[in-house]
């Protein structure tokens, strides 16, 4: 019985070290080059201006990128991001990147801060041409004036800060926002914006929680089809080396007691330090150590290849001699990767919860088996 629950237990293993280290790149790949948050945020409120206001489609786009930008929001590029985007610029310091996260009543002040802006010199055309076409379109609401507006809420946050200081301060902004809006001039506009933020803001979570999905399923199957990684291979060799399957179970044995690979809390990222290390290291620096392989092992992957559960080809000859010849077990092999990649998307924190109620029943059943062994013992002695 504890040979076949080793077995699970090299695999389990396995799969836990792989999906962290797809994950790990997943967040240090795309959402700090592509920042895949802001983006989402970024269409959604772009949708929920056109709502708000038709008519602004050709400048709702610029209004939001520029909020979404702001210093209050989006603070310097840091890590990863920075050095990516100074290599590529070549500037000193790296422009600010979108926010992914706003709430309701900040969108509304730094909407009415951008309008209450007079145009800058160094301001693109298309900024100015945005806020005058937004202010003109508010006008006709009776919004005339978006820099007294905005004063009066900032005065009142102020006195529901005095009078309440209990309150947190996005509940002082809210009342003070709808108080404005609700007693003068468009009443009917900040209706619309309270009835429809919060369902963009779901739209755009589970929007950015899909594109997550495809960079996840993209970088799985590149692992897959790059280590040729068979499911029912792996389990046959496990099976089969008992070495290797010993040298497997110690290692996850003591990973887990030491707290290793457990996966980021949810919505936590990878170290920015190792990610900037790895990618100096394995991506942007010439050498023997460059390559996605080198990479990706620096990403938590080595553990797998020193254990020698998977390996990288040396080259693409080493690649091709690893598929079988057309037969059933070319289809086999196909099979097994395709179950490979459907295990990883079940995603690191089930192979972990996994692996260590795995290491629990071995724990259990060691110490049955061990006192039924002593028993044998004292009774054959009796």
């Amino acid at each position: 019985m504890l040979h076949y629950l080793d077995v699970m237990i090299g695999f389990a293993f396995t799969m836990l070290v792989i999906s962290l280290a797809v994950t790990a790149m997943v967040q240090a790949v795309p959402i700090y080059m592509r920042n895949l948050k802001g983006e989402a945020l970024e269409r959604g409120l772009t949708d929920l201006v056109v709502r708000v206001l038709p008519g602004l489609e050709s400048h709702a786009k610029v209004i939001v990128d520029h909020i979404l930008r702001d210093p209050l929001l989006s603070p310097p590029r840091s890590g990863v991001t920075s050095w990516i985007m100074r290599t590529q610029s070549g500037d000193k310091e790296a422009p600010r990147s979108r926010s992914g996260v706003v709430q309701r009543e900040e969108f509304v002040r730094l909407l009415l801060d951008f309008m209450a802006q007079d145009d800058k010199p160094d301001e693109l055309q298309a900024v100015k041409d945005a806020r005058a076409e937004i202010k003109a379109m508010l006008a006709k609401l009776d919004l005339t004036d978006p820099k007294a507006l905005l004063l009066q809420i900032r005065t009142r946050i102020a006195e529901l800060e005095l009078q309440n200081p209990g309150w947190s301060s996005s509940q002082r902004a809210s009342k003070a926002i709808l108080e404005a809006f609700m007693a003068g001039p468009g009443k009917d506009f900040m209706a619309k914006l309270v009835g429809w933020f919060d369902q963009t803001i779901d739209r755009v979570d589970a929007a950015y929680t899909a594109r997550v999905r495809i960079w996840t399923a993209m970088f799985s199957i590149a692992l897959v089809v790059v280590l040729h990684l068979d499911t029912f291979a792996l389990m046959a060799r496990l099976n089969a080396d008992s070495a290797l399957r010993d040298k497997v179970v110690a290692s996850a044995v003591s990973a887990m007691e030491k707290g290793q690979f457990a996966p980021p809390p949810s919505g936590g990222t990878v170290n920015e330090a190792q990610a900037l290390a790895c990618a100096r290291t394995h991506l942007a620096s010439p050498g023997p150590a460059r390559g996605l392989d080198a990479y990706a092992d620096c990403m938590g992957l080595a553990e797998a290849t020193k254990l020698e559960l998977v390996s990288w080809p040396h080259d693409l000859d080493a690649w091709a001699s690893r598929w079988q010849k057309f037969s059933f077990a070319l289809l086999l092999q196909l099979l097994g990767m395709s179950l490979s990649i459907s295990l990883l998307s079940l995603g690191a924190p089930f192979w972990y919860a996994t692996l260590s109620n795995l290491i629990k029943l071995r724990s259990t059943m060691s110490q049955k088996d061990e006192a039924a062994r002593v028993e044998r013992q004292t009774t054959q002695a009796g």
